[in-house]
């Protein structure tokens, strides 16, 4: 990585904190039809589903304490997410979506935007 670059990364991108943020933007963006600025490829989808995979695997390394204080947050987004996405029954994004190499796929994979941006 490049000094000038590096120099400018201040707190792990993948943090805990940071895979809350780009799970919880994914669902606003949901919430508002995507009437956000600037794009969301089908790429950012996929990124964000590998998040939320990571999120749980995550949350089951804490302590008792932190791992149910967050378990909260997580199935509040998560039927928030739910109300914003139906069965993709037909599997019409599955060619588009791979989650990383040895991740779980969870049931959320399996669901589709009520709106599709793409």
């Amino acid at each position: 990585m490049a000094p000038e670059v590096r120099e400018k990364i201040t707190a792990p991108v993948y943090s805990l904190k940071n895979r809350f943020s780009f799970w919880e933007r994914l669902i606003r963006r949901m919430e508002a039809d995507w009437q956000v600025e600037g794009q969301y490829p089908i790429s950012a989808y996929s990124n964000d589903l590998d998040c939320r995979d990571q999120l749980q695997a995550s949350l089951s390394q804490l302590p008792d304490t932190a791992q149910a204080a967050l378990a909260g947050l997580l199935r509040a987004l998560d039927e928030r997410f739910m109300q914003r996405t139906e069965s993709d029954e037909t599997g019409e994004l599955r060619p588009w979506l791979r989650p990383s190499s040895g991740m779980a796929r969870h049931g959320f994979w399996l669901r589709k935007p009520r709106v599709v941006p793409w």
